[in-house]
């Protein structure tokens, strides 16, 4: 029965990546659904990226690991969805219009310049790429002891599965991909986390049962608290899915009230798999963290069994496809089309989708060979964050240069991607990484020989054109 609902839902999947590729589109439509997306599309896309299948699982693991704190990696995106909606939106939306952009390093491109656009192209692919082979690793986790089949064998179909739905897709099929996912995602983790919790004996059974740290939001230590929290909510300042929602919406408002819904339900729903964690170590402290999500449903009955995975299911599919496309976008879009800048589009197309098999699989398999879920997420968004952090900056402060803006972002992302895999010493990778990449940028942009960087009067520029043309509300 199990077996048979999780291959329907996979077909059904699917199904609309094909529909959506059967109907003729441009390259901007296929990438970042220009301006086709209204409200209801654009939160299912912000809240694939935002959850994940390391929002659920992952979530789920930590807290059975030091309790409710799990939540920050995922508030901290909710919390930098709502700052980027009230500051850098209409940044994003502008020079998106006056350039025609579909990737975030061409935004960066026009506010400071190439170099600085090619230094954000290696960030972001190295951070989706690790995000993305988090994905199959998840549904392995989760997929391999439902079904009754080898880990290693379902997570390898899972990533081609995901390299398929990617191909087909395209931005505005993983919309309504989305739409589906996240439907059954709140459904089947709110009403396992009601049941978990019901079942330990609720609130009071729980607490008698963990250790008393596990209420507490500190855990497992204040720094590293922090770093999730804020590296999370900077790096949402550089994430390709900004391109998808706030180019791809219809209109101003469309964008504006998807990243608020997308906060408010992504804030709710991060506690589902937390709670369920938890209700884990409670009545079962020597089961396996990783796989404790499903071991509690199945715990309580078959059908919460079903609903888990389910929504387990559908956090991971409405991710891994999402971030492989936003992935094989700037690839295309900004290595390809320079070292062949008279490709066609049906070439551009071909060559995305080249690569999204070739780096689907490559990332499938390195990705069974990573550490804690969660944590290769927070340390992706960690390494991103110093990016978002200069554009944020830049967008308030007419000084900022292309020289700060391009070693800021180069040292500082570099650093954060080497502590990252160092292991974290110490500390997460947020620490170091602001620590290099914040003096460099305030101390060139000091000595920068402008008042007024050209980058900043272009953008001034557009904003009066669009100011002019009634775009702005």
């Amino acid at each position: 029965m199990v077996i048979a609902i999780v291959l329907a839902y996979i077909a059904a999947t699917t199904g609309i990546g094909i529909y959506m590729m059967r109907r003729k589109t441009t390259l901007a439509g296929y990438f970042v659904a220009k301006k086709e997306l209204g409200t209801w599309l654009i939160v299912p896309i912000l809240f694939g990226e935002i959850i994940a299948g390391a929002g659920t699982v992952g979530n789920a693991a930590q807290a059975f690991g030091f309790g409710l704190s799990s939540v920050w990696v995922n508030w901290g995106m909710s919390i930098g969805c709502l700052l980027v909606m009230l500051t850098a939106a209409k940044f994003y939306r502008v020079i998106g219009n006056k350039f025609n952009s579909v990737s975030v390093p061409q935004v960066y491109k026009a506010r400071f310049d190439a170099k600085t656009r090619m230094v954000m192209m290696v960030v972001l692919v190295l951070v989706y790429a690790i995000l993305f082979a988090m994905q199959p690793v998840a549904a392995g986790n989760i997929l391999a002891p439902l079904l009754g089949v080898d880990h290693t064998m379902i997570t390898w179909f899972v990533g081609i599965l995901f390299i398929t739905l990617c191909i087909t897709g395209g931005m505005k099929g993983m919309a309504w991909m989305n739409a589906l996912h996240c439907t059954v995602m709140y459904i089947g983790m709110g009403i396992v986390c009601f049941a978990a919790v019901k079942f330990a004996g609720g609130f009071g059974g729980i607490q008698a049962a963990v250790p008393d740290t596990f209420f507490r939001m500190d855990q497992p230590d204040m720094l590293t608290m922090a770093g999730w929290l804020i590296g999370t909510a900077l790096s949402f300042f550089a994430a390709s899915v900004l391109i998808a929602a706030i180019f791809g919406a219809k209109d101003v408002k469309s964008y504006r009230s998807g990243f608020a819904w997308a906060a408010v339900l992504t804030f709710i729903f991060a506690l589902f798999p937390a709670l369920i964690g938890i209700v884990g170590r409670a009545i079962m402290p020597d089961a396996a963290s990783g796989s404790i999500l499903y071991l509690v449903a199945e715990q309580i009955g078959p059908t919460f069994t079903v609903l888990a995975s389910m929504g387990i299911l559908a956090a991971i599919m409405s991710t891994g496809p999402a971030l492989l496309l936003l992935t094989t976008t700037m690839l295309s879009e900004d290595l390809y089309v320079l070292a062949k800048p008279q490709a066609t589009e049906k070439q551009r197309l071909v060559f995305a989708r080249v690569a999204m098999a070739v780096l689907g699989l490559a990332a499938t398999y390195f990705g069974m060979h990573a550490g804690s879920i969660l944590g290769q997420m927070a340390g992706a968004f960690q390494i991103r964050a110093i990016a978002g952090l200069v554009l944020l900056v830049a967008i308030f402060w007419p000084r900022v240069d292309s020289r700060a803006a391009f070693w800021s972002i180069l040292v500082g992302g570099l650093v954060a991607a080497v502590w990252h895999f160092s292991g974290n010493p110490y500390c997460t990778s947020l620490w170091p990484s602001l620590a290099v990449g914040v003096p460099i940028l305030v101390v060139l942009t000091l000595m920068a020989p402008k008042p007024v960087s050209d980058g900043y009067a272009l953008y001034q520029e557009a904003l009066t054109e669009a100011d002019a043309a009634g775009k702005l509300d």
